[in-house]
């Protein structure tokens, strides 16, 4: 007796709603998240952290939400337009700010096209003392 390969499950409907509660999650946040902290938002939901590692994976695949290394931490930026941060060195806080035109719309010698600039401004922010 041979498989019915003809016959397919759907989609299971738990990655859908694990899929779109992590989606969800980054992208009414006006913070830089971290996946665990991403998980301890998501915790009362029963999604786990390789869940979300995984759903988060996929948002940055297909340009949804973009990875910053801020402090040896991957986060993510729910702003996939070109902008730069600000990052206080008091409290850590991390923001998005305006990327200085010349900066947008430079290409140094060497690179035929450019795919992204990361530039963080770092200083104190105006509730640190």
């Amino acid at each position: 007796m041979g498989v019915d390969m003809t016959h397919q499950h759907p989609p299971s409907r738990r990655a859908t709603w694990q899929r779109e509660a992590v989606r969800e999650n980054i992208l009414t946040r006006h913070d830089h998240p971290t996946a665990h902290e991403v998980h301890a938002s998501l915790n009362l939901t029963g999604i786990g952290l390789a869940t979300v590692y995984r759903h988060l994976a996929v948002l940055v695949t297909e340009g949804t939400v973009r990875t910053v290394v801020h402090d040896g931490e991957t986060r993510y930026d729910r702003n996939t337009n070109p902008h730069a941060h600000a990052s206080c060195t008091g409290c850590g806080a991390l923001w998005d700010v305006p990327l200085p035109e010349h900066i947008a719309e430079h290409r140094p010698d060497g690179l035929e096209k450019v795919a992204g600039v990361q530039l963080t401004y770092a200083g104190r922010c105006c509730d640190c003392p």
